[in-house]
């Protein structure tokens, strides 16, 4: 049965480590794994002509080339940011890598010349692709931020807007609104519900509350009214406990 695979295979001159680039990656620390990992990377993208993209879709992270040269991830990461600054490598803004000069390591039928000029004409097509798309996609980021805001704007009233602003913790605004109204509805005023956030932000504040132990703004607003405990009391309020607390506690024991 005939073979009618394709096969490469990675065509060095004796004075490979004698370039510039080789002598001073492996001078750096580490810099006989960097160029293994080299190596590797372009052995790996021999049949893809030098570019390393999974099944052209999904880019080449540090992990999983980490995985695929057994070294360290922290070692591949260091050595790609130390190609990019050779210019071994380039790495393009949708995640693919090409390989720098690889067309003059591959071995294969075609002309080394027509295989340089192939290259060099798909990494560029690639790059205006994406300048492109970049070019495309901005507007309508643009359109989406100004529409979702609208949206946000119009969703919540000025009132608790001010008393959002105010609260030390931002999370489920959506879930607080809900809870601000229904206390509106059951006659506590913004006034008074704007001073328990003021009051509360600064009890955090002063005693240093981490985060994870600031009340979420819906359970600051709940039906068992916490935030009562930061309101200043009225003088009637006061005036009554005043009166009730003078009264002698055992009157109804005296006969």
């Amino acid at each position: 049965m005939a073979d009618n695979k394709k096969y490469y295979y990675l065509k060095l001159k004796e004075d490979f480590f004698d370039s510039d680039e080789l002598k001073i990656l492996e001078s750096m620390q580490d810099g006989y794994l960097y160029s293994n990992i080299l190596l590797k990377l372009y052995l790996k993208s021999l049949g893809s002509s030098g570019r390393l993209m999974y099944r052209n879709v999904i880019p080449y992270t540090p992990e999983i080339l980490a995985t695929l040269t057994g070294h360290q991830v922290g070692t591949v990461e260091k050595a790609l940011d130390i190609f990019k600054k050779l210019e071994l490598i380039e790495i393009l803004d949708n995640g693919a890598i090409y390989m720098m000069d690889i067309q003059n390591f591959i071995g294969k039928s075609s002309s080394e010349a027509d295989r340089q000029r192939e290259y060099q004409n798909r990494l560029k097509a690639e790059k205006e692709v994406l300048s492109i798309s970049k070019k495309e996609e901005t507007p309508k980021k643009e359109v989406v931020v100004k529409v979702v805001g609208c949206i946000e704007q119009d969703r919540y009233s000025k009132t608790f807007e001010d008393w959002w602003d105010i609260y030390p913790r931002k999370v489920g605004k959506g879930e607080a609104y809900k809870k601000y109204n229904t206390r509106l509805k059951d006659g506590w005023s913004p006034n008074e519900l704007l001073e328990a956030a003021k009051n509360y932000r600064n009890d955090v504040q002063r005693t240093h509350t981490e985060k994870c132990y600031i009340k979420h703004p819906k359970t600051f607003l709940s039906d068992t009214l916490p935030f009562t405990d930061f309101i200043k009391r009225t003088d009637k309020e006061s005036t009554v406990d005043t009166a009730e607390s003078n009264e002698n506690p055992y009157a109804a024991w005296e006969g």
